[in-house]
């Protein structure tokens, strides 16, 4: 059971990345909130797709399509700070992280909700991103899969092995004894079947591309020539790398970030441990699923992860935190903007 945060907790914002969607991941959200809803209607006209379907009704077949799971993840995110903000305003209060990060792709979500890009922008970015990330698979298929048992350097040893061309190898360390490996089929198969060999368990997960890999380097500088194009901002709270685990604070920071980590390992240990150490202590898992959460959990287990539909975990949280601001105020109400 999950305890209450207390008043004075220092809240963070985590995001999920591409493996957290699922069939319908959007009903229930757009059920509860009008903000919500009208994120996914946005989403429609920014990007000229039916995102609204894809989430409400997509199947997991369209869902496995990167070019598709991304911006779908990227709108239920917002949709569910959308929802977080329209709640808080209500109370008369504004959600202000002391810092967020997110999950491979989650970290465009959460550049987004910290003002570092456009909701629009980095809504384009992750179109753009799956779509560059599936043109290079056509070339090279590959896929992803999470290792359960062995240690990171254990895992690491197993693709150097099985591929010393580097075509197999760790794309994220997640929490102890929980590793993803990413790499072209062949050797991706040659490395599940050592892993599984060794006594380890294997998942293969529900992406169409290899995330994370070092080889793909020339897409890494396709996706940086349209990220030059868009417009970033300091963040109005710190954003802390899930690459590296150092805290972002400035534009061109966070615009290196999202370049880096189309080939960068992500290591989610080093990243939530970083905002533990900087006193963040109440979590709000702000995407589809609780995959995140459990891993975080793993990572500390003092941490508090804070289930945004059970209002009774965070009323007391938001209450005591910052009042909106007079410009987010109108005479005929309260205006929340997803922004």
């Amino acid at each position: 059971m999950e305890q209450t945060p207390q008043r004075s907790a220092k809240l963070a914002l985590i995001f999920p990345g591409q493996g957290s969607q699922h069939a319908g991941m959007g009903r229930r959200v757009a059920g509860m909130s009008p903000a919500a809803r009208d994120v996914f209607s946005q989403a429609d006209e920014i990007l000229n797709l039916d995102v609204t379907r894809i989430v409400m009704e997509g199947s997991e077949r369209d869902l496995r399509k990167t070019v598709n799971t991304q911006p779908a993840i990227l709108a239920v995110s917002w949709a569910y700070l959308a929802y977080l903000r329209e709640r808080a305003a209500e109370l008369g209060r504004q959600i202000r992280p002391s810092a967020v990060s997110g999950h491979s792709f989650g970290q465009f979500s959460a550049a987004a909700s910290v003002d570092a890009i456009s909701f629009a922008d980095a809504l384009r970015l992750v179109r753009e991103r799956g779509r560059i990330m599936t043109k290079w698979s056509k070339k090279r298929p590959g896929g992803m899969a999470s290792i359960i048992g062995p240690n990171d350097e254990d895992v690491a040893d197993v693709c150097s092995s099985v591929s010393p061309d580097g075509d197999v190898g760790v794309a994220a360390v997640n929490a102890p004894g929980q590793t993803v490996i990413s790499g072209t089929l062949a050797a991706l198969g040659r490395a599940m079947d050592a892993v599984r060999e060794r006594g380890g368990r294997v998942v293969q997960l529900p992406i169409s591309v290899p995330g994370h890999f070092p080889k793909m380097a020339e897409a890494r500088e396709e996706l940086r020539r349209f990220i030059d194009g868009i417009e970033f901002r300091d963040p109005r709270s710190p954003i802390v790398s899930s690459l590296t685990g150092r805290v972002l604070t400035t534009a061109e920071e966070v615009r290196q970030e999202l370049s880096d980590q189309m080939t960068g390992a992500i290591n989610w240990m080093r990243a939530f441990l970083e905002m533990r150490k900087a006193g963040a202590s109440a979590f709000f898992e702000l995407g589809p699923g609780h995959v995140l959460s459990n891993l975080s959990r793993r990572v500390d287990r003092d941490a508090q992860m804070i289930d945004l539909f059970d209002e009774s975990q965070w009323r007391e949280l938001i209450l005591a935190g910052p009042p909106l601001e007079p410009a987010e105020i109108r005479p005929s109400g309260i205006e929340v903007v997803a922004r």
